[in-house]
């Protein structure tokens, strides 16, 4: 191993992940459910209070579609985030903590910290 490859990787994995949700928010705050669901792999599993599965495209895309709507009407202004520690999994995925904040209407603010499993590249 040489020395300092270890640090290399992980930056390039950080510049990875950061780009990945800047275009992931990017997304988000263009209202566009094409350009979100294309950050979501197929087949994908996410799991909340509840499991749901999007096993085709056109599942995922339906499902970006009505979640943008709700948020919306939900007042959804705008995303932010912010990238916590990024811990290399194999050669190309990796597991990212990530901090969002969600401008609503009327002055509200949200905030969620999530756990990502990304694959890379």
């Amino acid at each position: 191993m040489v020395a300092g490859a270890p640090i290399q990787v992980e930056a390039r994995l950080s510049e990875e992940v950061e780009r990945f949700f800047a275009g992931y928010r990017d997304a988000y705050n263009d209202a566009a459910p094409a350009a979100v669901a294309r950050h979501i792999a197929v087949p994908s599993l996410l799991v909340q209070s509840e499991a749901t599965v999007w096993s085709i495209a056109e599942a995922r895309l339906q499902a970006m579609t009505e979640l943008l709507a709700f948020y919306a009407n939900s007042g959804f202004r705008r995303a932010h985030f912010a990238t916590g520690q990024v811990l290399p999994q194999g050669a190309d995925h990796a597991v990212a903590d990530v901090a969002w904040t969600i401008e609503r209407s009327e002055g509200r603010t949200a905030y969620e910290e999530v756990g990502v499993r990304q694959r890379m590249g």
